[in-house]
């Protein structure tokens, strides 16, 4: 899981994305699309129990990133 190797939200995000849309063009999409990747991301970047100002900047970032897997069809933005 290359893409949680990184010190910032936003990296893992354009990281997970890429290796996302590339999984998709080789295998199709799926149920879940993405589920585990924002699962991970979230494990890693978000501490359940803070919630400042930028704990919950990370957590609109996240959910961003979950909307947008829920909603992927398969062509590039």
């Amino acid at each position: 899981m290359y893409y949680l190797n990184c010190k910032n939200i936003e990296t893992a995000i354009k990281r997970a994305k890429k290796m996302l849309i590339m999984r998709a063009k080789e295998k199709g999409l799926y149920e879940n699309f993405g589920q585990h990747e924002v699962r991970s991301i979230e494990a890693v970047f978000i501490d359940l129990c803070n919630y400042d100002s930028e704990m919950s900047s990370r957590r609109i970032l996240l959910n961003n990133f979950n909307e947008w897997c829920m909603n992927y069809n398969g062509r590039e933005v």
